[in-house]
């Protein structure tokens, strides 16, 4: 849908004044837009789609959001609260498999809606056309957000040692897996067959091998 066809659509919705605003039918909207965004992407995700799969008036639709790039930007939002509860985990090592294991290697499958979104919400990185775009914007905030909760959730795990005289050591650990995990679902959306419990394990025992190196360097350093 060009944008002068959708902002006419946006008028007529509103002008009929057919809306129900509640979080009920919020959460229906949001939950259409992530069915339809891993199957037809974001091109293919219209408002009137959306509409049509939640079962709500498009004036609804509209009343929630005013445009498409709202509409995904708010969806970026809905899939990153469920990402924080999801990569949760005692050690490094969880963390990390559950990333490439999990949500990379889990990404292929579109019933596993929130995984495979961030597929799509990667693109948004790589799509330059999109600059300016609402939803991309918000997907480049939301990945420093995934950052900095990452580098909080790695960093307990590192020795004080290491952290001490590097201390952007956990960071540099952090940047590591999210390029692995970024490769990861890239593999995904390739169709590559990969067994990604596998290279889950590879993974997080290479991170661990550098923290335990690290930890060896500082000790010996610290012994002379």
């Amino acid at each position: 849908m060009t944008c002068a066809a959708q902002n006419k659509e946006n008028t007529v919705a509103r002008r009929a004044g057919v809306h129900q605003g509640t979080p009920e039918n919020e959460k229906a909207i949001l939950s259409a837009a992530l069915t339809l965004a891993v199957t037809a992407g974001y091109e293919g995700t219209t408002m009137s789609k959306v509409a049509k799969l939640s079962g709500l008036p498009i004036g609804s639709v509209y009343w929630h959001f005013k445009n498409k790039e709202h509409l995904f930007s708010e969806l970026i939002d809905f899939c990153f609260a469920q990402w924080k509860i999801d990569h949760t985990g005692p050690t490094n090592r969880d963390l990390l498999r559950r990333s490439i294991a999990e949500s990379a290697g889990g990404s292929v499958n579109p019933e596993n809606e929130t995984e495979a979104f961030w597929i799509l919400a990667l693109l948004f990185a790589l799509e330059k056309r999109l600059e300016g775009n609402l939803a991309r914007e918000r997907y480049l905030e939301v990945r420093k957000e995934m950052f900095e909760h990452m580098v909080a959730r790695v960093e307990p795990g590192i020795p004080d040692v290491v952290l001490e005289a590097d201390p952007n050591f956990g960071r540099k650990m952090v940047v590591l897996g999210r390029a692995l995990t970024d490769g990861f679902y890239v593999a995904a959306s390739a169709g590559d067959d990969i067994d990604y419990l596998e290279f889950a394990e590879l993974s997080s025992a290479a991170i661990n091998a550098l923290v335990a190196r690290e930890v060896e360097r500082v000790t010996a350093k610290e012994s002379k």
